[in-house]
């Protein structure tokens, strides 16, 4: 890993609900609402993107633990964003805090662990 990875660093991505995120597309639930799946695949692409910069080309992130409240619906065309805030950093676990929102509406909220791998160790060790 890089220098210059440090606690406190933050990003913030903005997305449009699409009709393929769905509950009732992912079999999560029956309706056409945003899916908490792709929730929290939205909270984990955001604190990925903060560390990416800091890896070296051998490595990656995994997420490790989610804990979060998926706490409002949304529907299809919905604009929402989603800010993720590096508040921990031991060796190579990392921990987020994710919020997302929609205008001024918290619609998910939780903390989000990833651990850095180096891909090869990694990939290896699943055969």
């Amino acid at each position: 890993m890089k220098d210059g990875l440090k606690e406190g660093m933050k990003l913030t991505h903005t997305k449009i609900v699409g009709s393929e995120e769905t509950a009732a597309k992912i079999a999560s639930g029956t309706l056409e609402v945003y899916g908490t799946p792709y929730l929290v695949a939205f909270m984990e692409k955001t604190s990925l993107d903060i560390v990416a910069p800091f890896l070296d080309e051998n490595e990656s992130t995994v997420g490790i633990a989610m804990n979060m409240k998926h706490l409002r619906a949304n529907k299809v065309g919905d604009e929402i964003s989603c800010e993720s805030t590096l508040v921990k950093i031991e060796g190579r676990k990392l921990t987020f805090e994710v919020k997302a929102m929609y205008k001024d509406i918290v619609i998910g909220e939780g903390i989000h662990e990833r651990f850095v791998i180096d891909v090869n160790k990694f990939l290896s060790k699943l055969n």
